[in-house]
């Protein structure tokens, strides 16, 4: 379908800008039910914070398949779930104060979330790190999520080794502004700087 018939909804929720965009389907009225299940969510506080966002993109995922939406972008801040064909996805520069990619994934049904050092609070673990930030593509935004908290406490070698081999691919910014990939990665040659 064209761009011309996309139906998208804008909104706020989590404390960051979300993009709900659907290229098939009726749906409007799906549109208007995972905005409302987002903002349901972002009002329950028994969430494990980190994880949160992630299993908001999700329902939305779940609501989208239910309601027989085959192509659609779930973006919810910086987790970033893909329905359908193959599009290319942005990866934001951690280092500027602009919304600037510095990097572009092209991705069919997987998830995409980011996380930047900035984001978190100061931990002994975060301190001793030299990861700046990391985006890890795989199936599961929850998934991804807590495994985002994980890797950006780590030094760059150690959390280049607990990816490669995870089922995860990454990319992995170091405060020196150095850009490292996963082997997976890096060999399906995804990333166009």
């Amino acid at each position: 379908m064209s761009k011309a018939y996309q139906l998208q909804n804008i909104f706020f929720a989590f404390g960051v800008l979300c993009k709900l965009t659907v290229y098939d389907g009726d749906s409007v009225n799906t549109l208007n039910r995972a905005k409302t299940r987002v903002q349901e969510l972002e009002k329950n506080d028994s969430f494990d914070e980190p994880a949160a966002i992630g299993y908001a993109a999700q329902e939305v995922k779940r609501i989208f398949a239910q309601d027989g939406v085959t192509q659609a972008t779930i973006k919810l801040g910086d987790t970033i779930i893909n329905m359908g064909k193959t599009r290319r996805i942005g990866v934001r520069d951690p280092f500027s104060n602009k919304e600037q990619n510095f990097a572009y994934l092209d991705v069919n049904e997987k998830s995409i979330v980011t996380l930047y050092r900035n984001e978190l609070k100061d931990t002994v673990s975060g301190r001793r790190s030299n990861v700046e930030s990391v985006t890890l593509i795989g199936s599961d935004a929850v998934l991804l999520y807590k495994m985002c908290f994980i890797v950006i406490g780590y030094m760059l070698n150690e959390a280049l080794a607990l990816l490669n081999g995870s089922g995860y691919e990454a990319i992995v910014v170091t405060k020196d502004e150095r850009v490292f990939t996963t082997s997976g990665l890096s060999r399906e040659r995804q990333i166009v700087a």
